[in-house]
C-alpha cells in the first residue's frame, strides 16, 4: 500500500497551525502528519508551493439542497441530479463532511411537507451509498415542534437508518427569529406562495398552541436522545428558552437571535453556531444579532453556512483580517469543532489524525478571497482546480 504526501506549505490539523508542515496519506487514511518535511522513507510527495494544507471543512446545517431541487417556485429537478451538481460544489469549496438540513413542517410548505422532506432524505442517503458522491453527505433532521404527522414520518425513518444531527425549531410568531406577527408574515409571505390571509391565519394558530406544541413534541426528542443523536436548538432567543431546549437534551444552539441566549448557552455547556454567510454580509437576514458580534464576545464555537456553502470557507480568513480573530481559533470553528458532533457515529473529521479519513483541503489564502486548490476525501482527489 503506497505512501502519499502533501507538503510544503503552513499546515493545520485541526487544533495547532505551523508555518511548514506534512501530512501524508495510505489506503484512505491519515498515517502521519506533522511540521517540516516528511520523512523521506515515507513515500512520494508533492510540494504545494506555500498553500494552506488543512482538514476538510466540516458542515452541519445547509439548506441548499432545497434550492438546487427548485431553482424557482414550481420549477423542479430531480433531486439525484440536484445532488450531483451541490456535491461538485461542495467539493470546490473545501468541504467534505456535509450535513443536509432537512425541515419538516405539517402544513404542506413545498420541500419542507413531511412526505417530501422524507423523500428527499432518502434521496440524499441513496445519493451516499453510490459511488458518484465526491463528498460525505449526512443527514440533518429539522422538526418544527407541534408537528404530529412530520413526528410519525421522522419516526418512521428513523426506523430505517438514524439521522446525523436533529434539531427543533420553534418558529411561531411573538418569539425566537420572528418577534411580531408581520415579521412572520412577511418571510412566510415571501418564501412559499400563499396568501397574506393563509400565512397570518397559520401565525395566529402557532402562537396560539406554542405551549401544546412542545409538549406534544417531547416523545420524539426523548426517542432522538435514546438513538444517541446529538440535539440542537434553533434560533433561541432568551435564556429560558436555551434552559428549556437544554433540560430536553441539545448540545447546540444554532442562530441564537441575542447575545443573553448566546451567552446562556454556553454557560450552560453547550455548542453556539453561527452561519458564516451573516459574517460575509455583515447582518442577520431578520435583523438579529450578527455573527461578528458573538465572535467578538468569544462565544463563537462552529461556523455553519446555513444556505450557502461557499461562504463556509471563507468565513475564518475574513474573521481574522477584519475582527483580529486568532486564525487557528477561526478554523477549528469550520474543522475539528464541528466534527466533534459527528462522533456519535464513529466519525472523526475536521481535524487531522492518524488512522482518521483523510479529508484534506488544499487553499490559496490571497486575498480578496480563499480558493481551494485542492479537495481530498478518504485520500483520494475529488477537486483540483489545478
Amino acid at each position: 500500500m503506497s505512501t502519499y504526501c502533501l507538503s510544503g506549505g503552513p499546515l493545520f490539523d485541526g487544533h495547532n497551525l505551523y508555518p511548514n508542515g506534512h501530512v501524508c496519506m495510505e489506503g484512505g487514511r491519515i498515517s502521519g502528519f506533522g511540521p517540516g518535511h516528511p520523512p523521506a522513507a515515507k513515500g512520494s510527495s508533492r510540494d504545494v508551493d506555500g498553500r494552506l494544507i488543512c482538514p476538510g471543512f466540516v458542515d452541519l446545517h445547509c439548506d441548499a439542497l432545497e434550492k438546487c431541487i427548485e431553482p424557482r417556485p414550481g420549477a423542479t429537478f430531480d433531486y439525484q441530479y440536484a445532488l450531483e451538481g451541490l456535491d461538485r460544489r461542495l467539493a470546490a469549496s473545501g468541504v467534505t463532511s456535509f450535513c443536509h438540513a432537512v425541515a419538516f413542517l405539517d402544513e404542506e410548505m413545498g420541500l419542507r411537507s413531511p412526505h417530501t422532506a422524507a423523500d428527499m432524505i432518502r434521496a440524499i442517503w441513496s445519493f451516499q451509498a453510490s459511488n458518484r458522491a465526491l463528498v460525505r453527505h449526512e443527514v440533518h433532521i429539522r422538526f418544527e415542534v407541534g408537528g404530529i404527522l412530520s413526528a410519525q414520518v421522522i419516526q418512521d425513518l428513523l426506523n430505517t437508518q438514524n439521522s446525523t444531527l436533529f434539531s427543533v425549531m420553534d418558529h411561531s410568531p411573538g418569539q425566537g427569529q420572528f418577534k411580531s406577527l408581520e415579521s412572520f408574515m412577511s418571510y412566510f409571505g415571501t418564501a412559499y406562495a400563499i396568501s397574506r390571509q393563509e400565512v397570518e391565519a397559520l401565525g395566529m394558530v402557532r402562537a396560539e398552541n406554542n405551549h401544546r406544541a412542545w409538549e406534544d413534541s417531547l416523545d420524539l426528542v426523548h426517542e432522538v436522545r435514546a438513538l444517541n443523536i446529538p440535539i440542537l436548538s434553533h434560533d433561541d432567543d432568551t435564556v429560558e428558552k436555551v434552559e428549556k431546549v437544554r433540560n430536553l437534551g441539545a448540545v447546540g444552539c444554532e442562530f441564537p437571535v441575542s447575545l443573553e441566549a448566546a451567552e446562556q448557552a454556553r454557560d450552560m455547556g453547550m455548542l453556539v453556531c453561527m452561519g458564516a454567510p451573516n459574517l460575509l454580509r455583515g447582518c442577520s437576514t431578520n435583523n438579529n444579532i450578527t455573527a461578528a458580534q458573538v465572535m467578538q464576545d468569544q462565544l463563537c464555537d462552529i461556523l455553519v453556512s446555513d444556505y450557502f456553502p461557499e461562504c463556509l470557507l471563507q468565513a475564518p480568513f475574513l474573521a481574522h483580517r477584519e475582527l483580529g480573530l486568532d486564525l487557528t481559533k477561526g478554523l477549528s470553528m469550520g474543522t475539528a469543532n464541528p466534527g466533534k458532533l459527528l462522533q456519535a457515529k464513529g466519525l472523526c473529521p475536521g481535524r487531522l489524525q492518524v488512522g482518521a479519513e483523510a479529508d484534506i483541503a488544499v487553499l490559496d489564502t490571497a486575498p480578496p478571497w480563499v480558493r481551494v486548490w485542492e479537495t481530498w476525501v478518504g485520500g483520494r482527489r475529488v477537486y483540483a482546480a489545478h
